[in-house]
């Protein structure tokens, strides 16, 4: 298809002078606000996140607030999903189909899967350079790219926000089409939610109903697409086979030590192609890998590194009858972004975070605590002359040297949790 013809049909408001019902959806994204106040500085916006948690919805609802104060001829919107393109001359079609001079007018450009245009950050450089004319929002589902390529290339010109899948609150809200604005008179029902959350925090399938489905949602729309579509447009030499092979591996068994040497040679294949190919899950956000915990970064070392399923409901799709444990485990590692863990000997604690201060994190599916429960927690609070820890259970909430929250509790809020032992 012409790129003339493709930005017509793209670009609704043009004609209509709005964003069809249909692509603007109702509800907005905790994030929403955040990024719409973004609006009003020269800096390009980049969003980043996984495939369907609403990056090209928030971007119509973007222009939707645009479109109450701009001309809609000064709107312009391009999906590198549809088509690869010289940026410059989709700028032309659009100045020649609306006659809006793209170089001296304000306009709004909005380019989604940005990452499929090879080179985009450096051709996105020069004319943010020439033209302070344009604002650019810019989205992209491999967020690891993104994250790179901006950094080598648009330093001081941008501000990143990966939109996460959705949050337990706005799941409810979006399921429920309610806005929680006291907690605790939802606190039971969002208990009551909370497993149907795991499988499915997506905003397409809140109301999906029946798990053969959900999983067929994730499998086909998500994963296979980024395995079949995403990776072989940005990498060479891409086994889709031994990718699936090793979401099989990793997704049934969240947490499992990466063993780089057993695992080639159990898979037959060289150990430099697996690497690579571990790298590309973990470059589209399929998998997220969790160091061993090091005072000195220089000291992380390659082994001992574990591997989670970037969110839990990827894993659910492979595994339905995964045991509880394991399913809280890698919540919390999605909802805390886990980059490390801590093992000593024959002791584990299950995340730590690295800020202006060391917060070590336990989890347990559990509604009571034992001594047993809580020694290696203390064991290296000590050891790293370290104030605070954190539990994360499911009994209520208690404040002492150690803090055990409930995990409902921590989930709707963990920003709350974290910042008071930060």
């Amino acid at each position: 298809m012409e790129t003339k013809t493709l930005l017509i049909l793209l670009n609704e408001w043009w004609k209509t002078g709005k964003v069809s019902s249909d692509r603007l959806k109702e509800y907005k994204r905790e994030i929403f606000d955040e990024i719409k106040r973004l609006l009003s500085y020269r800096q390009i916006i980049i969003l980043s996140g996984l495939r369907r948690v609403g990056k090209s919805t928030l971007i119509f609802q973007l222009i939707d607030i645009l479109l109450k104060e701009v001309e809609p001829e000064k709107v312009l919107y391009f999906s590198f999903d549809e088509k690869k393109d010289d940026i410059v001359s989709i700028l032309d079609d659009f100045q020649e189909i609306t006659e809006t001079d793209w170089k001296k007018d304000k306009i709004y450009v909005f380019f989604d899967e940005i990452q499929k245009l090879k080179d985009w950050d450096s051709k996105i450089k020069i004319i943010y350079d020439n033209f302070p004319n344009i604002k650019f929002i810019l989205s992209g589902s491999a967020s690891l790219q993104l994250e790179k390529d901006a950094a080598n290339n648009l330093a001081g010109r941008y501000f990143l926000r990966e939109i996460p899948p959705l949050s337990l609150k706005e799941y409810f809200e979006l399921k429920h089409k309610v806005r929680i604005s006291n907690y605790q008179l939802h606190r039971n029902e969002l208990k009551r939610e909370l497993f149907n959350y795991f499988k499915k925090p997506f905003p397409e399938i809140v109301d999906f109903k029946e798990d053969r489905l959900i999983y067929e949602y994730i499998k086909e729309t998500i994963i296979s697409k980024i395995i079949k579509i995403d990776l072989q447009d940005v990498f060479e030499k891409v086994n889709i086979r031994l990718l699936e092979t090793l979401l099989e591996i990793f997704y049934k068994e969240p947490g499992m030590i990466l063993n780089l040497d057993s695992l080639s040679r159990d898979l037959r294949i060289h150990k430099k192609t697996l690497e690579d190919h571990i790298f590309f899950l973990e470059f589209s956000k399929l998998i997220r890998i969790v160091k061993n915990y090091r005072i000195s970064t220089l000291s992380e070392s390659r082994k001992l590194r574990k591997v989670y399923p970037f969110d839990i409901s990827l894993s659910l799709t492979f595994n339905p009858g995964m045991e509880k444990g394991k399913i809280v485990e890698t919540v919390i590692a999605s909802k805390i972004d886990a980059k490390h863990y801590w093992r000593g000997g024959n002791k584990e604690v299950d995340f730590i975070l690295k800020n202006e201060k060391i917060l070590p994190i336990e989890v347990k599916s559990k509604n009571s605590l034992n001594e047993d429960d809580v020694k290696t927690l203390y064991f290296f609070m000590k050891k790293f002359k370290i104030n605070k820890g954190i539990i994360v259970y499911e009994g209520e909430n208690k404040k002492d040297k150690i803090l055990r929250i409930n995990l409902v509790d921590f989930l709707f809020s963990p920003e709350i949790y974290l910042k008071q032992n930060n």
